[in-house]
């Protein structure tokens, strides 16, 4: 599935459109802070960029992570110290770009619940039954683990993000248990494979036949950098103009926002200005306000 970008002010850039793949996890905190950087590609690449995502699978197994001193407990208190662990990890990536994590009470693992083989199910599955929802289900499903700390392993969870997206569920819960969706997960992974991607979260920029591959945590001069080197050149950042309607325009393609994904898009000075911005369309209903620790996303109504 691929998501265009909408203009913001800027007027659409013509010719071929580039693709960017993400090629990822959801439950993965790196990626999460990446959404700031593709907000602003969106805004200054206007109608000339795509984005499409890959699952990856991080934790096929718990234990695979786990440290010598976390497996010689017994499995509860074992997995409980490795969601210590990574709790402390989801704190140390969130000054990458700034979009809030909570990890008050993180439980994301348990015995029962040892893998995040779960989330990428759910996302193939979504892709399959509403393939224009799946990149807005996957958002959702990264806030409900990282902000919310919802244990989004468990299938009750996940019902919850595909219900916070009007979805239905049985329809949902068919694909989930399907055959297809483990289908297309394979497929992923052996592209992945294919591609000699090791670590996740890693970026496939492509432009025509010309494809660039980047791993880690990408930025936005990564990015630009990037289109504009398979363009040869072609696709150059446009101005935008930070305005209420420019929140509105972001707000139709990803209905829940933070402020740091405003900030970044229309190269604000700060969450004030975010703030400034997004106020009528708080005052007049068409979005509510979402506080969260050390910031807040609006949602639109």
């Amino acid at each position: 599935m691929s998501v265009a970008a909408s203009g913001h002010g800027a007027p659409e850039q013509v010719g071929p459109k580039a693709l960017i793949t993400q090629f990822t996890d959801p439950m993965m905190g790196l990626s999460w802070e990446c959404e700031p950087a593709l907000r602003r590609v969106e805004t200054h690449f206007p109608g000339a960029v795509e984005f499409d995502t890959a699952m990856g699978l991080l934790v096929r197994d718990v234990s695979d992570f786990m440290t010598p001193a976390e497996r010689t407990l017994d499995a509860a208190a074992g997995i409980r110290a490795y969601n210590a662990r990574l709790a402390d990890i989801y704190r140390e990536e969130e000054p990458l770009a700034g979009m809030p994590i909570n990890m008050e009470g993180f439980s994301l693992f348990s015995p029962a619940r040892r893998s995040s083989l779960p989330l990428n199910l759910a996302y193939e599955a979504v892709r399959l039954i509403a393939p224009g929802q799946a990149e807005r289900f996957l958002y959702r499903l990264r806030f409900a683990t990282v902000v919310e700390c919802r244990p989004t392993t468990a299938t009750e969870e996940l019902v919850e993000v595909v219900r916070a997206c009007g979805l239905d569920i049985g329809t949902f819960l068919a694909a989930f248990d399907g055959p297809a969706a483990r289908a297309a997960l394979r497929a992923s992974l052996e592209r992945r494979a294919a591609l000699g991607i090791r670590g996740l979260p890693a970026f496939m920029i492509s432009y025509g036949d010309v494809r660039m591959l980047l791993g880690g945590v990408c930025d936005y001069d990564a990015l630009a950098a990037a289109l504009e080197r398979v363009s040869g050149g072609r696709m150059q950042p446009a101005a935008v103009s930070p305005t209420t309607t420019a929140v509105d325009e972001l707000l139709a393609a990803h209905p829940l926002l933070s402020d740091v994904e405003i900030g970044a898009a229309l190269d604000l000075s700060g969450p004030d200005q975010a703030r400034d911005l997004a106020t009528p369309l708080l005052d007049t209903g068409r979005a509510r306000l979402l506080q969260a620790p050390r910031g807040w996303f609006i949602e639109r109504v």
